[in-house]
């Protein structure tokens, strides 16, 4: 078995990492329960995070150590906050696009039991077709 201390011997690994994902403004409730139909329901919260699968795994690469990369779109009328996140995490940013229009946004509403229910916008992250390519 290996010890705790051992080192592969030679020179460190130089790895980078690219992500190539979502990037979305998520809008987070908590309510009693999820809203139901016909019903107009006030939350008790609001928190607005940067969220979206591809911003959460670029920061977590980041955090690591690796120097991390994202690609993606975001929309030009509210990017700020998701690049600032990105490049805060040390995040390089040079391969997000930014389209016209809004980026994804979500509506999380979270119960007191820890359920949630999301909605999902996806804005300029639709702006990349299935094939991987930029529209």
């Amino acid at each position: 078995s290996l010890s705790a201390g051992y080192r592969i011997p030679g020179p460190p690994l130089e790895v980078k990492v690219l992500v190539f994902g979502s990037l979305n403004i998520d809008y987070v409730y908590s309510v009693n329960h999820f809203v139901r139909p016909g019903e107009t329901l006030s939350a008790d919260d609001r928190q607005i995070f940067s969220g979206g699968k591809g911003l959460n795994q670029a920061i977590a690469f980041a955090k690591y150590g690796l120097e991390t990369w994202h690609a993606g779109a975001v929309g030009a009328e509210d990017s700020a906050p998701l690049l600032e996140t990105l490049k805060d995490a040390g995040v390089h940013t040079d391969l997000v696009l930014k389209k016209e229009g809004s980026s994804g946004h979500t509506i999380i509403q979270n119960t007191p039991e820890g359920e949630n229910c999301i909605i999902l916008f996806g804005g300029a992250n639709q702006e990349i077709t299935k094939k991987g390519r930029y529209r």
